[in-house]
């Protein structure tokens, strides 16, 4: 049930990415995040699509999360690429390529043996408050260094480094996810008085915010490699600090694990760099748009977009 719970969230999760994109491509650029950005989403009803889709993935992870652990979940989201790449071979006919395939072989068997490899156990201590500090202020650190650092630069650069941010916003949110969760057990009184819940809401907008932003200003292989691959590891580390969740360990085992876990990034990176993902968007967006490729946009009725 957790396996097939973090697919259902992949998928969704790969569907709102396309609507979203498509929401905000023709926005204009900004430096940041902006109340314009804002605007120009709400506006849009593929954004709205998205948008919803998104909570719908987030619904299905936050149950996986509840009955499994960060170990087990967020790698299972990598998957997600694939699916997207699927989507976008499917739904804008654009030709599969052999090394597109063999990516997506390579990161379905990286992942699946990783997961089996290494047996993520554990997870059921409560972690103290001074660790949550310590924990989230690492991560926030580290998200908002990464947002600053993607503020200039080239596109690809922008993209990246604003994915990368979203990424590790996204694993916080799924520890306070899986916090909450397991509160909701002894009622729904401790949920609102918990500072988690909070937490979550700025944590997880901010996320999302940035995660926007990313889309918008450089290519999608740039931000959708960095939101992917980086929320996996984030979300080890952050699970064996906060709740005690642990891999099967010894030399050769390790070896395995670390072997899984490179086949599995150069299968997802592989994914990313195809045209299908690389070609969405770059410094010539006019050429690599999404909006009125799709076969229900070519449609001359469609009023998706506007």
């Amino acid at each position: 049930m957790v396996v097939l719970l973090a697919l259902v969230a992949a998928l969704a999760n790969a569907v709102a990415s396309i609507c979203q994109r498509l929401g905000v491509e023709d926005a204009p650029v900004t430096p940041g995040v902006s109340v314009s950005l804002v605007r120009h989403m709400i506006r849009r009803p593929i954004w709205l699509g998205g948008f919803a889709i998104m909570g719908l993935g987030f619904a299905a992870q936050a149950v996986a999360l509840h009955l499994g652990s960060l170990d087990v979940v967020q790698p299972l989201l990598v998957s997600e690429l694939v699916m997207l790449v699927v989507i976008l071979w499917l739904w804008y006919s654009t030709p599969l390529r052999p090394r597109d395939l063999a990516a997506s072989v390579a990161t379905a068997v990286g992942l699946g043996g990783f997961l089996a490899v290494a047996a993520p156990h554990g997870g059921g201590a409560a972690p103290s408050d001074p660790r949550w500090a310590v924990v989230a202020g690492a991560v926030l650190l580290s998200a908002t260094v990464m947002a600053v650092a993607g503020s200039r630069g080239a596109s690809w650069w922008r993209a990246l480094a604003r994915g990368a941010a979203a990424s590790l916003g996204f694993a916080l949110v799924a520890a306070l996810t899986k916090s909450l969760t397991d509160r909701v057990l002894h009622g729904w009184a401790p949920l609102f008085t918990s500072w988690q819940l909070y937490a979550l809401c700025v944590v997880g907008l901010a996320s999302f915010l940035v995660m926007q932003s990313a889309f918008q200003v450089g290519p999608f292989t740039a931000s959708q490699s960095s939101l992917i691959l980086l929320n996996p590891l984030a979300s080890l580390l952050i699970g064996w600090t906060l709740f005690n969740e642990r891999l099967h360990s010894g030399a050769g085992r390790t070896v395995v694990e670390v072997l899984f876990v490179a086949l599995m990034v150069l299968g997802a990176v592989g994914l990313s760099s195809s045209p299908l993902v690389a070609s969405v968007h770059d410094d010539s967006p006019d050429r690599h748009r999404l909006r009125g490729r799709g076969r229900l946009a070519r449609s001359p009725h469609s009023t998706l977009y506007d």
